[in-house]
């Protein structure tokens, strides 16, 4: 047979309090009808709960309390969890970012959602821009940090993070010892950039030259794209952050003004889940990060 939970704490009540009054007056109902609720309760059963005058726990009592306290403590703990996964407390999140993202921002985020939201997971993956737009799309993720994801009518975003650009050359380059460059001391060298940066991005990374560079196309992924700097005729511009950790044979120069790169952003549906909400929420809310939106 099924048994009512509220059956169950009406036992409980009565074996707390030692008394049926007693438990009717924490439970907020009459005393003949909290009697009558048990005794129905001990017929369906087909055994004494509880003594009479006084009133005290037989030992299939004792059973049956027992076991009502752990499955009412279940479900009290059911309740709250399906409420705070309604409101996005408890879940995954899946994170696409980019790889200038990795060191900065997103552990950044990433601490601050775990802080705030212990029951809330974040699964991350590091990818190309295009390849988080078609994430996005697909649903197969649901929240990204990108330099260069286009304007689309199902998407919102918010600034995340802004910094400045930086030339990367191989460690023979003759560059490699200055203290900061100008676009000027740049021609003569080839820029690398990979035709996997969307369109957005590579106009901004051109721009910021302020002449038309001699581009060679990186196909590396990651940080093999770095490797290709190592005959010292090739450059690279990335954001500061990506900069401040190259490998050993790579060397980062700033320019003598600075060049802002592509600011990093998050960007999400606008039909996202709480849990993802709740994640934006904590990245605009963090150090450096707009709360604009569009």
């Amino acid at each position: 047979m099924s048994i009512d939970l509220r059956l169950m704490r009406y036992a409980v009540a009565v074996a707390d309090e030692g008394g049926f009054r007693r438990a009717a007056d924490r439970l907020h109902v009459a005393q003949p009808a909290l009697s009558r609720q048990v005794g129905d309760l001990e017929r369906a059963l087909g055994v004494t709960l509880f003594t009479r005058r006084p009133t005290g726990l037989t030992e299939a009592g004792r059973v049956f309390v027992a076991s009502a306290r752990r499955i009412l403590d279940e479900a009290d703990r059911l309740a709250a969890l399906t409420r705070a996964a309604g409101r996005g407390e408890f879940g995954t999140v899946r994170l696409g970012f980019v790889t200038s993202a990795a060191f900065e921002a997103v552990p950044r985020l990433v601490g601050a959602v775990r802080e705030r939201h212990p029951d809330l997971i974040v699964d991350q993956i590091e990818a190309w821009s295009p390849e988080l737009v078609d994430g996005l799309l697909a649903k197969r993720l649901d929240l990204v940090v990108s330099r260069s994801v286009p304007p689309r009518p199902e998407f919102a975003r918010a600034p995340l993070h802004r910094e400045e650009l930086v030339v990367v050359v191989g460690s023979a380059h003759p560059l490699a010892g200055r203290e900061s460059v100008t676009p000027e001391d740049l021609k003569g060298s080839r820029l690398l950039l990979s035709r996997r940066h969307l369109p957005g991005y590579r106009a901004v990374l051109l721009s910021a030259l302020g002449h038309v560079p001699e581009v060679e196309d990186t196909r590396l992924p990651g940080w093999r794209r770095f490797d290709e700097l190592a005959g010292g005729e090739n450059y690279q511009l990335v954001a500061r952050t990506l900069g401040d950790h190259l490998p050993a044979d790579a060397v980062m120069v700033p320019f003598a003004d600075r060049r802002p790169a592509p600011p990093l952003e998050l960007v999400w549906r606008r039909d996202a889940s709480p849990a993802t909400a709740l994640v934006v929420a904590v990245g605009q809310a963090s150090p450096g990060a707009s709360s604009s939106r569009s």
